[in-house]
């Protein structure tokens, strides 16, 4: 579960959608100059990004407690099932086996369901963040005419040129509260 929320997840869902939204004018964009923001900086220096990431850590941490929980009560099912099971009549050992595969059917369930609420909760936690950071990046390109404007953390990049990155601009536009 923890997995679900590392810190490479946030700056890969900024890239996604910075790319996603610069895409068509991928074409127009390559006769001028292109901006590289480095959202996983963002991640690490915004405030209002670590807190929402917290949110989210602390979100998970209850919620594998939960499933600790769940884990341990089919564990005792079972174990309850196995020293019972020659004791039993046919009927009821029949009854049995099928309330332990219903206990485990809905903790599978849950499972899956956790792992659903974990992506959601990091939507609603960060997409505020992926808005700002979004509308600063674009407001920068036609400020300053950039054709694009990628973001670092999404790639390996060897050599960066001060110039062309622009974070300390969105860090200090997000620090100020702009969002246009």
């Amino acid at each position: 579960m923890r997995n679900a929320i590392d810190r490479r997840s946030g700056g890969l869902l900024l890239a996604f959608l910075m790319l996603s939204a610069l895409a068509p004018g991928l074409a127009a964009a390559a006769d001028r100059p292109f901006g590289v923001v480095d959202t996983q900086r963002i991640l690490q220096e915004y405030e209002a990004a670590k807190d929402a990431q917290e949110q989210v850590e602390k979100f998970v941490r209850d919620l594998d407690k939960e499933i600790e929980e769940k884990a341990r009560a089919l564990s005792r099912l079972n174990e309850e099932f196995e020293s019972q099971k020659m004791l039993l009549a046919e009927q009821a050992y029949t009854a049995k086996i099928k309330e332990l595969e219903q206990h485990k059917e809905d903790y599978l369930r849950f499972r899956e369901q956790a792992d659903q609420r974990v992506q959601q909760a990091l939507m609603e936690a960060m997409g505020p963040i992926n808005d700002q950071v979004m509308t600063i990046a674009e407001r920068l390109a036609k400020e300053e005419g950039f054709g694009i404007i990628i973001d670092a953390s999404a790639f390996n990049i060897l050599y960066l040129d001060p110039d062309v990155d622009l974070t300390d601009k969105v860090l200090t536009a997000l620090a100020r509260g702009e969002d246009d």
